[in-house]
């Protein structure tokens, strides 16, 4: 049987990274699973990462991430064909929100088009929300941040993020709330997906 496609989206800080290692592990239990993540580790991914560090025009970054997720999509399709369930950690959604809330309205029906060029449409996606402000003060508690960290542009992020939700089907989590919550409300919505007891 073929493998499902969960992907996890959000703003920064909204708890995708520790939420998709607690979800692979508990799945792992169950069937085979298998965690990925965008920027993917391949060459293209790399050039992202560079990209990002050097402050790059947000038109090179919408292309490198299409780029990357060609690949990346292609690698995924694989694990799907031998039964085995993906976890991806941001994924086309991240381009459409991120990137529109850079580039202005206007460029989102360009970044939707490229994308569906190159991706596969995931079984389920979660979308987990929180507010910015939330969002940042976990940001700022990791140490660590990067040019897309700042609260207004997150704002923004956010939005387009919603839209997309309503658009595309995803479920939202309130992520505001502790990992253990939002671990046991995606999990229901994964449980149903698989069929799991």
């Amino acid at each position: 049987m073929r493998g499902r496609f969960i992907v996890l989206e959000g703003i920064d800080g909204a708890g995708k990274s520790t939420l998709s290692h607690a979800l692979t592990e508990r799945l792992s239990a169950l069937t085979a699973a298998v965690l990925t993540a965008e920027p993917s580790e391949g060459y293209v991914g790399d050039a992202l990462r560079r990209a990002g560090a050097e402050e790059s025009h947000p038109l090179l970054e919408s292309l490198l991430f299409v780029a990357d997720r060609a690949h990346h999509t292609h690698i995924i399709e694989g694990w799907l064909e031998k039964g085995i369930t993906v976890i991806c950690d941001r994924y086309y959604a991240s381009t459409l929100a991120y990137q529109t809330a850079s580039l202005g309205e206007g460029f989102r029906p360009w970044l939707r088009e490229m994308n569906e060029k190159v991706i596969i449409k995931p079984d389920l996606t979660l979308l987990l929300d929180i507010d910015p402000d939330g969002g940042m003060d976990r940001v700022n508690s990791r140490g660590e941040s990067s040019k897309f960290e700042k609260t207004e542009y997150l704002r923004e992020v956010r939005k387009q993020y919603l839209k997309l939700a309503e658009e595309d089907g995803f479920r939202v989590i309130d992520a505001s709330r502790g990992p253990g919550e939002v671990l046991e409300e995606a999990f229901v919505h994964i449980r149903g997906l698989l069929e799991l007891i």
